[in-house]
């Protein structure tokens, strides 16, 4: 997966409908979280920092994560070319060590969870790195038959049932968990080769 995600950095933002989502998704979770310009945030999965780029104005700094050096690449030409400070990308995905990461005030992702393989241990770690009373904000796949993705292996998960999800992170510690609709994408089934409409959900959550 990690392969796929590398040599697919070099052209990622090249997809309108991919960009139009990040932007969609990044101003729906600024809308939702009402950033006061002090927080410390992580963005899980960054990616080419797309979520971080749109969030940066509002925040006071950004660690943009991600586990594909060429995304990360991505991202660090684009902060080296515009001269931006508050964002810092590091190579690091959940089950790494976190002893080298600082507390977080909110964390952010988007389209990342279904690629990871324990959700509860993310929904854990995600409790862990926050401050009391941070907050997440992550966007991803409802479930999808495994139709989403193109490339086989990529995703660990076919979407999200919310209710199991909303599960995992309340048994993680987080109240106050609550969905919205994020996005759509029109895209032709890997299965059945014909055209559907994907759903993407915007959950937020807070630890006490």
């Amino acid at each position: 997966m990690k392969d796929y995600f590398d040599k697919a950095a070099v052209i990622w933002d090249k997809d309108p409908g991919r960009m139009q989502m990040a932007k969609t998704i990044a101003d729906a979770m600024i809308n939702v979280l009402h950033p006061d310009g002090t927080e410390r945030v992580m963005d899980y999965g960054t990616g080419t920092g797309n979520i971080a780029l749109r969030i940066a104005p509002h925040v006071k700094e950004i660690i943009a994560v991600d586990s594909a050096i060429g995304m990360l690449e991505v991202l660090k030409e684009k902060l080296r070319s515009d001269g931006i400070t508050t964002i810092e990308s590091r190579e690091w995905s959940v089950g790494q060590d976190t002893a080298a990461l600082p507390a977080f005030n909110l964390i952010v992702s988007l389209m990342t969870l279904h690629h990871v393989k324990d959700t509860s241990v993310a929904a854990r770690t995600f409790f862990e790195l926050l401050l009391p009373g941070g907050r997440i904000a992550i966007a991803d796949l409802d479930s999808d038959n495994g139709e989403f993705h193109d490339a086989p292996g990529i995703a660990e998960h076919e979407g999200f049932d919310r209710k199991n999800l909303q599960r995992i992170f309340e048994e993680a510690g987080f109240d106050a968990v609550r969905f919205s609709e994020g996005a759509t994408i029109h895209k032709t089934s890997s299965r059945t080769g014909k055209p559907r409409v994907f759903t993407i959900f915007l959950m937020t959550a807070h630890r006490p």
